[in-house]
């Protein structure tokens, strides 16, 4: 095997942008009316506080210990439309869409120079809204904020009664049922092992309440789901419970979030984020936090930090970390070409995904997803109404642009995920299709799906290719037992999701160091595709039928994995 090609360390220096807050002014939520644990809305009182923040930089905004209760008329009504089935089984085709409009918390928009000292404060929402909107603001630090919810967004019941064709759940009356709240998807809690089961169900076929608060739920069914729990989320994605968009230097610090009816941090076309200690966890009364990923960052740039968090309990991904594949077209008028977002569900922010003027885009086929060439943005002209963004190229493209997508990798943020912990989440624990990554001594665990995947979809139109990633020192511990397992792989893979999956090459420069793979009965531990420049070595990795798998790589040097004694207890094709 030829020996390893070098490898970018990444060693991430944050900006010291704090040197803004030097002059602050400190003031109270107390002063404007915001009072903790009086069970009175405080929502107009701390929209006061934001508002007053706007015409002073530099303010200091300080919360008392304890619950502060935030009603927003507008959310309720959402909420109830919602969960009393008015938007269907599943309210994401309606609520999830661009530029639908919603309910904010605590709106940072414009805001710079701002620190928020909630250290024991809770915001506990009612209704379904977005409770902080970080969006246009520059230099931001919010400290110790609770975020949390009356009526959590999902329901939990312990399910009493398993038959052929359906089965019976009962519910606490912290969760209200009716025979119409929608079930868009239904996971199963396993109370002996404390985590889900490997599979996710959809929706059942017909609901009935037979008795106060206990539902019966005809589907297919499994007889070890007795005296288990149900966790039904009532929405897959809403707005997030923060979102950063068109914002720089922002950095959360010991925030927690228990509960969001869609995910629970989004970052979107925005600069140097440091989420350090973030916890986005069940409160102690549920095993559910935020209904789909933890945490999702598209077309980010600058630096993206993740420090010492947690993340538990979600119903998708750990996190998700891309940009978004633009369908070429030609524009009605004008010269150049249309870029259109058409993944699945459009934007994570559900707002226009674009490039700027310089930024360097690739062309990359749709085929293999592999990049052909580089370009240069000369000139762009959104269109909000139309979700399009009109460019001009430094180049021609090719007259069969049906074949090509486009996508920015000038917006990519240089990662760095370090002590952090994620599990018994439902599918994957880190979700990576960015360059220049860091991950280590994270523990993952009982993730459905693979611990740590480096991908490129193009089914969900997320990419792009990785280069110069390092995943080292990390413990996943029985992850891949069912959804979001990606190539049979527990603890790493690496691949490409295109129409020809078997070209070499896309994902360059990788490192997999030092990881302990504890599989369950799993296919194996890691599984590389469609690499180059691919170090693996100094592995432990139990509990899987084949310990390593490479197909469609160059360039590979694997050794000194315990469990690889020589190249019979991995294949390589």
């Amino acid at each position: 095997m030829k020996k390893r090609t070098n490898i970018i360390l990444l060693i991430l220096i944050p900006l010291a942008f704090l040197s803004s807050f030097q002059k602050t002014k400190r003031i109270s939520v107390a002063e404007f009316g915001a009072i903790p644990d009086d069970g009175k809305n405080d929502a107009d009182a701390l929209r006061k506080v934001f508002a007053y923040a706007k015409n002073n930089p530099g303010t200091s905004i300080y919360f008392p210990s304890g619950i502060y209760d935030f009603r927003d008329e507008q959310a309720v009504v959402l909420m109830n439309e919602v969960m009393s089935g008015k938007m269907g089984n599943d309210p994401e085709k309606t609520i999830f869409t661009p530029y639908y409009p919603y309910s904010k918390g605590l709106d940072f928009n414009g805001l710079e120079n701002i620190i928020v000292e909630a250290n024991g404060a809770t915001l506990l929402c009612d209704g379904w809204m977005e409770p902080l909107s970080i969006n246009y603001c520059k230099n931001i630090v919010v400290k110790g904020l609770t975020i949390d919810y009356k009526r959590k967004p999902h329901s939990i019941g312990k399910i009493t009664d398993v038959q052929n064709d359906h089965f019976d759940v009962l519910f606490d009356s912290s969760y209200p049922i009716t025979a119409n709240i929608p079930i868009p998807r239904m996971i199963i809690w396993d109370l002996k092992a404390g985590r889900m089961f490997p599979k996710a169900h959809g929706t059942p076929d017909k609901v009935a309440l037979i008795a106060p608060q206990k539902l019966r739920i005809y589907s297919k069914t499994e007889k070890d789901w007795k005296d288990n729990l149900l966790i039904i989320p009532h929405s897959f994605h809403f707005r997030p419970a923060i979102l950063i968009h068109e914002a720089e230097n922002i950095e959360l610090e010991d925030v927690t979030i228990h509960a969001q009816p869609g995910m629970g941090i989004v970052g979107h076309r925005s600069k140097n984020i440091t989420l350090n200690a973030v916890r986005i966890v069940p409160n102690r009364n549920s095993v559910m936090s935020t209904n789909t990923d933890a945490t999702h960052f598209t077309t980010c740039s600058g630096w993206l930090h993740f420090q010492n968090c947690e993340f538990r309990g979600q119903g998708d991904d750990g996190t998700n970390i891309h940009n978004y594949y633009y369908t070429i077209q030609t524009p009605k008028t004008g010269s150049g070409y249309d870029l259109v977002v058409k993944a699945n569900t459009f934007t994570h922010a559900q707002v226009l995904d674009y490039p700027d003027p310089g930024d360097t885009v690739e062309l990359v086929q749709k085929a293999t997803l592999a990049t052909v060439k580089k370009l240069v943005v000369q000139s762009r002209i959104n269109d909000f109404k139309e979700l399009r963004s009109q460019v001009v190229l430094n180049e021609t493209l090719p007259v069969d642009i049906e074949n090509y997508y486009l996508i920015n990798s000038s917006k990519l943020p240089k990662v760095e995920i370090k002590g952090c912990t994620i599990e018994t989440n439902l599918a994957r624990g880190l979700l990576i299709k960015s360059r220049n990554v860091l991950i280590e001594h994270c523990i993952i665990k009982e993730s459905t799906g693979t611990g740590i995947h480096v991908g490129t979809e193009g089914y969900w139109q997320e990419g792009l290719t990785s280069e110069n990633i390092i995943i080292r020192y990390n413990h996943i511990i029985r992850c891949g037992r069912g959804s979001g397992t990606k190539d049979g792989a527990s603890g790493i893979a690496v691949n490409i999701d295109a129409p020809n999956k078997n070209m070499a090459g896309l994902h360059k420069n990788i490192l997999i160091e030092g990881n302990i793979i504890e599989g369950e009965n799993a296919e194996r531990g890691i599984s590389v595709s469609g690499a180059e420049d691919l170090v693996i070595r100094y592995n432990d990795i139990t509990g899987c039928k084949l310990p390593i798998y490479i197909r469609y790589s160059n360039k590979v040097n694997l050794y000194s994995n315990n469990a690889v004694k020589d190249f019979k207890a991995a294949e390589i094709k």
